[in-house]
């Protein structure tokens, strides 16, 4: 009984469409390689025509030609994409009076006669070879990589100078990022290949010129050109697909419809219901209910992923700012707290502690017990806190047994209080824990709001070695003697100010990755108090806003920058640091707008900086500031952006142009899985908004590549 093997319709329509499908390939291969041979026909002509040119003109003049002027031509080949390397080297050391005087100071003296032509016994023999043409007949000790000084003498009319020329015998020029001896590697060969040019004079080698042609623009665009035809064989599959199917989808039109109304009303159904999943749908179809749970479990995954980012947040805020064993806020957060202290111009007491006895303790009884004593030092400290009603009182760990203190709005005898109560606690401690010596010494200072977190740190060390030799384990300094300086400090600001005695600097680039140019410069206020001793920019503002001429001050700042723009064709942006007092003013917004008025050109060149945390101290001002530079033109960049000043999506609403992510988040990163993954969150970010998202301090090769990667924009590496 003969079986007669059936094809569903499904399966004969199948095997049209690839019976079809076959001249289709063979066309899109023949096509794709007649294009291709094209392409590399036009490459070698491109080559074969630039360094025809060249090689052209060397051979008519290259022997009377100056070194700069053979270089240049040489150089110019370097300089297309095709050429990578390129090397001229004299077979026979021939010259003229003309490349002489050409590559001496007397190039005018063209019609004087010249004699006497000597040069050092170590590189030759000089001979005459033709009429006007000399030959260098070298010794064994010759180098022709060297310039060679040639002696001689100009006379005219009984006048006699005696000069000196210096010629080159051999050129050598290649790209920056060319390494000839990577030509030697075999598995360079489908990308340079090496070429040799002789040039003759008078029937006798004269010069050999050996370049590499670099193939890889051609082998880019043959890549794309694959790339192309493969995307444009796999639409035309797509639509030929399309058009042989069209008969199935003509009748379940209307089937296909109401799906797509029924997928949308779901998909508003599914966002207003805060992304939770639908389980509550109709029958439509088997594939269209297979789709609808393909959906929910997208949806499912989609808050996986967001609840991981936010935990991978939390992770890195841990990291960066706080201690791992106490749980207490880090070095980074005690300078953040200082900096809000500069801002807004707190009062208090600065101090220092440190178990001094630590390291005995440690090697006597292990790290475990060392752990314990330092969490119940760390536990008397903030009960200590309490006990005291010490409201703003803060307690930091730096590392090891350093540890710090902040007493916001406290006065002296507080402080002292504290202090007495806290050695008696001390004590106790150490006795239990069978400390020999004290267990911490500490000392406090009044907070210097004039100061620099460097110069904060330096008085609580000389503090601290008070307290060391002191018979208590404290010090305290007193308020009385810091106020003679705080008045040096703002009289000296007012005189810098009102008559103008600082100057403007330019510094701390900016690049680009993919291009490595210049994208911005920033102004740099170069101050010197009265004992000609540089003034740092922290204490001067700060000293300038205490005195309400921090507005003057940054006029100023703008006025040079304005000015400097103007003398200078700039293919870069400058940035100019502005004060919040300054932002906030309106005074100060009426007279930039004046300005900018007048000056519309020059407003493209600026951009306007305020850093993350100045900014998150007054975010409506910040907002209504950048609205107002992007009238006027100008832009703006946030400097040291971090999380703890900022939610990541509070960026969208700040209107940035620029960004510059806190060197914490930048450094060390090639691996680090967090600080990755907050990266490209960032760079969507700024992608989705336009924000050039740079990255701030890094140095690290491996970092500057990881960056790339992910996808910042440019960085600074100041």
């Amino acid at each position: 009984m003969n079986h007669r093997t059936k094809f569903t319709l499904g399966i004969k329509f199948a095997l049209t469409i690839l019976l079809f499908l076959l001249p289709v390939t063979l066309l899109f291969v023949y096509s794709y390689h007649s294009y291709k041979s094209e392409l590399k026909n036009e490459f070698d002509e491109r080559v074969k025509q630039s360094t025809e040119v060249i090689f052209e003109d060397l051979e008519k003049n290259l022997l009377n030609s100056s070194y700069e002027s053979i270089y240049l031509k040489l150089a110019s080949l370097t300089d297309r994409a095709e050429i990578n390397y390129i090397k001229l080297s004299y077979k026979n050391f021939l010259f003229t009076k003309e490349s002489l005087l050409r590559n001496s100071n007397y190039a005018q003296n063209s019609d004087w006669e010249i004699n006497d032509i000597v040069t050092d016994a170590k590189n030759g023999n000089i001979t005459t070879f033709s009429d006007d043409i000399y030959t260098l007949v070298s010794t064994k000790n010759f180098n022709s990589q060297e310039p060679i000084v040639f002696k001689f003498f100009l006379y005219k009319n009984e006048l006699l100078i005696n000069a000196i020329s210096k010629l080159y015998f051999e050129y050598e020029i290649s790209k920056k990022d060319f390494n000839k001896d990577s030509f030697k590697n075999n598995e360079t060969a489908d990308i340079f290949s090496k070429q040799i040019k002789n040039i003759s004079l008078l029937d006798k080698p004269f010069v050999e010129i050996e370049y590499i042609i670099d193939k890889r623009v051609l082998n880019e665009k043959i890549a794309s050109l694959q790339k192309t035809y493969l995307t444009y064989y796999f639409l035309t599959l797509a639509i030929l697909g399309l058009m042989f199917t069209l008969i199935y989808i003509v009748f379940i039109k209307k089937m296909l419809l109401n799906s797509i109304k029924y997928f949308k009303d779901t998909m508003t159904e599914t966002l207003n219901n805060n992304l939770a999943p639908n389980t509550k749908k109709e029958t439509i179809s088997k594939d269209i209910d297979e789709a609808f749970d393909l959906l929910n479990k997208i949806t499912k995954k989609y808050i996986i992923v967001l609840n991981e980012l936010n935990i991978n947040k939390n992770i890195l805020e841990r990291k960066i700012f706080t201690d791992d064993l106490t749980g207490l806020p880090n070095q980074k957060v005690f300078e953040l707290d200082l900096k809000n202290m500069f801002i807004v111009g707190s009062d208090g007491f600065i101090g220092t502690i440190k178990l001094e006895s630590l390291g005995e303790f440690t090697k006597k009884f292990g790290s475990a017990l060392a752990n314990h004593f330092i969490e119940e030092f760390t536990n008397v400290v903030q009960n200590k806190f309490y006990e005291l009603d010490l409201q703003e009182a803060s307690l930091y760990r730096f590392f090891g047994s350093e540890f710090a203190m902040i007493f916001k709005n406290e006065n002296e005898e507080k402080v002292l209080e504290f202090s007495k109560n806290l050695e008696e606690e001390l004590k106790e401690m150490g006795m239990r824990y069978e400390v020999e010596n004290k267990s911490a010494y500490f000392g406090f200072i009044p907070f210097d709001k004039y100061g620099t977190i460097e110069s904060i740190l330096h008085s609580l060390s000389d503090a601290y070695n008070i307290a060391k030799n002191s018979e208590n384990c404290y010090h305290i300094v007193s308020p009385s003697e810091v106020l003679d300086k705080f008045s040096a400090i703002e009289q000296n600001v007012r005189e810098i100010i009102e008559n103008n005695s600082f100057e403007v600097e330019y510094g701390f680039e900016t690049r680009s990755i993919e291009t490595n140019s210049i994208i911005m410069l920033e102004a740099i206020p170069i101050l010197y108090d009265r004992n000609k001793e540089k003034f740092s920019i922290g204490v001067f503002i700060s000293a300038a806003e205490k005195i309400n001429l921090v507005v003057s001050f940054d006029k100023k700042i703008i006025e040079s920058v304005v000015s400097y723009i103007k003398t200078n064709n700039l293919k870069y942006a400058i940035v100019i640091n502005l004060s919040m007092f300054s932002i906030k003013d309106n005074e100060f917004l009426t007279w930039l707008h004046s300005l900018f008025l007048f000056n519309k050109d020059i407003s493209k060149k600026i951009i306007f900086s305020m850093t993350s945390y100045n900014a998150s101290t007054n975010i409506e001002v910040f907002k209504k500031f950048t609205q107002e530079i992007h009238r006027f033109g100008a832009k703006i960049i946030l400097k040291r952006f971090n999380i703890n000043d900022f939610a990541i999506e509070q960026l969208e609403e700040l209107h940035l142009d620029y960004l510059r992510i806190n060197k914490d988040y930048t450094n060390n990163i090639f691996n680090d899985r967090d600080k990755k993954h907050f990266l490209r969150t960032i760079v969507n970010i700024g992608q989705s908004n336009e924000i050039i998202i740079i990255g701030d301090s890094i140095k690290d090769e491996k970092d500057i590549l990881e960056c790339a990667s992910i996808g910042l924009d440019a960085i600074s590496n100041y």
